[in-house]
């Protein structure tokens, strides 16, 4: 499939999942293959995973993507340390570290994700977000800047919302 889509120099490749149901060995050799190809032929790569690991030794910019929407995007190191939406907390939340072993367990994100047949009216994160208020059911969250590169989709990031005790009273 490499071959195949290399074969014309494009300026653009989009790889989705290029890993999954890889053994490690062959997924790193798939990684250097891709990152090679990126050089040689000057072009960008758009990297659709799930893998973080592969999305951390990849990427310079990621954009977190639920129900359809891009929640967060930012530069790898402002994704990985500096977070801003819940359910990217819950991705990185769901990351084993390494020498943990069983001392730490697993925390995954409670509940299924929406229909997008049949969209929410507000966050599509809300019912599943232990942070959730009720202006997040019902409408969707404004982006905020966080940096030049780094934005979000979060109620809790809007300053009517920080400044005031409830959603509420903030009228919202």
């Amino acid at each position: 499939m490499i071959a195949i889509a290399i074969a014309c120099e494009p300026k653009l490749v989009i790889a989705d999942e290029p890993t999954t149901a890889l053994d490690v060995t062959i997924q790193a050799q798939i990684l250097d293959l891709l990152r090679g190809l990126k050089d040689k032929l000057e072009t960008s790569i758009v990297l659709i995973s799930h893998d973080l690991g592969v999305i951390a030794s990849m990427c310079s910019r990621v954009f977190i993507m639920y129900g359809g929407r891009v929640v967060e995007s930012g530069l790898v190191d402002e994704i990985f340390y500096e977070a801003s939406h819940p359910y990217a907390w819950g991705l990185l939340g769901s990351i084993p570290e390494p020498g943990e072993g069983r001392r730490r367990k697993l925390v995954p994100i409670p509940g299924s994700p929406p229909d997008l047949m049949a969209p929410p009216a507000g966050c599509a994160f809300a019912a599943r977000c232990a942070k959730a208020m009720r202006v997040c059911a019902r409408e969707q969250p404004p982006v905020t800047r966080l940096s030049a590169t780094h934005r979000a989709e979060c109620w809790l990031l809007d300053p009517r919302v920080a400044k005031r005790p409830s959603a509420e009273e903030a009228g919202l």
